[in-house]
Formats: structure tokens, C-alpha cells, sequence
């Protein structure tokens, strides 16, 4: 079975984020729906519904099949002071593998500081984790975003435990309708591929990235936007 190459509790990403690199962007008002299939294999498929109003919000997601199955569910609290801009996710675990039933509790951090088109922040998954007496490998990256009216760029330094640094490059252009956007990741070498619309207030985006030796995986997410 693949599972073992996948970490335990992966981050997932939105569609965009999918397709633009694995670089994300400070959340806003939304209610979104993603659904993942890792390299096509029917077994690493995760659906995740995700609500975020103006301070508080909550995220439930569930990976894996009926012999190995890790559900979560997450808190979301986003503070803004001073034009700094911090959201912690707390969250309950459940994994099941082969009748087994474990509970656990993990962490992830964001700090942001958005400057006019330019926006820098540091994202930390897992610093803080339990589960099966052992914790969960943790992520760190630092991420930088340029956004215009018809471009954005944005590049990003990922440190993940017991794997190594990895770079994150994307690129995404924007016309009136519909943006598009390619992406890069290092160790290993995977190249992604964005496509979004939005209809009135709510957004359709798909992602895709090929791994050079397990092959495609694809991210669709229909997010809505609340009005400010």
C-alpha cells in the first residue's frame, strides 16, 4: 500500500494553493469545500469542509478508506492587531489502521504581515502534536506573496522534520473571468498547474501536480466568499 509515503496528518491544500506551488495566502471570510485524490489511487482521497466567519471558524476533513482512516477536526481563530494577522488551528485527531481506534491533539500557527501588494508570513504545521504516544512530523515554511491586479507571484521555503528544506515557486495570471497559474516544488521536482473561475460569489478552482515517480494528483474546491 502507498500510505507510507504519505506523513502522517499531510497539510491539505486548497485547489489554489495545489496549483500555485503549495504556497498559501492569509484566509478571508469563506466557506469551502476541497476534495484531494493523492497520485490517483482511489485509497488517498481526502474531503475537507472549512468555514471561517470573521474571528472564529471550523474545519473537519477526513483522508484515507475503511482499513486506514485519519479524521480531524479543527478550530480556527483569526486575530488581526496592529495589521498583523495571526490564526491558530487547534484540533482533535482520529486515526483508525486495522481496528485500532487512537485519539489525539495537534496545532498549527500562521502569522501574516500584509504590506499594500506584498504580504510575508511564516506558517507552522504540527509544532504541537500527541497521538499514539508519539508526535507528528512538523512542517515550517516562510512564505512571500507579490499580488497586482493581473499577477501574482509568490515563492516559499519549507523546513519539514526528518525530510529536509524545500522550495516553493508559483506564478499566476488573472484575466477578468477566470486566473490561471503554474507552480514549482523541489525535493522531490514536482511541477503544478492551477485553473479557477469565480460566478458571482463563489469560486471553482481545480489543481493538479506530477510526481516524477507516483504521478498525478489532482485538488478541486468550491469556495464561497462572504461579503465583507
Amino acid at each position: 500500500m502507498f500510505l507510507i509515503i504519505i506523513a502522517l496528518f499531510p497539510p491539505l491544500r486548497n485547489a489554489e494553493e495545489f496549483g500555485f506551488g503549495n504556497i498559501p495566502e492569509l484566509s478571508e471570510k469563506f466557506l469551502s469545500v476541497t476534495y484531494q485524490n493523492l497520485y490517483s489511487i482511489p485509497e488517498l482521497q481526502t474531503v475537507q469542509l472549512t468555514y471561517l466567519a470573521d474571528i472564529y471558524g471550523l474545519g473537519i476533513s477526513h483522508f484515507g478508506s475503511s482499513l486506514y482512516r485519519e479524521s480531524k477536526i479543527s478550530g480556527i481563530l483569526r486575530k488581526e492587531i496592529d495589521k498583523t494577522i495571526f490564526i491558530i488551528e487547534p484540533a482533535i485527531l482520529y486515526l483508525l489502521q486495522e481496528d485500532e481506534n487512537n485519539l489525539g491533539l495537534s496545532a498549527d500557527f500562521l502569522i501574516g504581515f500584509p504590506i499594500e501588494n506584498h504580504t510575508i508570513y511564516l506558517k507552522a504545521f504540527n509544532p504541537f502534536s500527541w497521538i499514539r504516544d508519539s508526535s507528528i512530523p512538523s512542517e515550517l515554511e516562510v512564505c512571500g506573496i507579490y499580488s497586482d491586479e493581473w499577477n501574482k507571484i509568490g515563492i516559499k521555503i519549507n523546513f519539514t522534520e526528518n525530510w529536509g528544506i524545500g522550495l516553493g515557486f508559483g506564478y499566476e495570471i488573472k484575466f477578468p473571468t477566470f486566473d490561471a497559474s503554474l507552480g514549482l516544488l523541489t525535493n522531490p521536482l514536482i511541477p503544478t498547474a492551477g485553473f479557477s473561475f469565480k460566478l458571482s460569489q463563489t469560486r471553482f478552482a481545480i489543481g493538479i501536480q506530477n510526481h516524477p515517480d507516483l504521478g498525478l494528483s489532482e485538488t478541486i474546491t468550491v469556495n464561497y466568499i462572504k461579503d465583507n
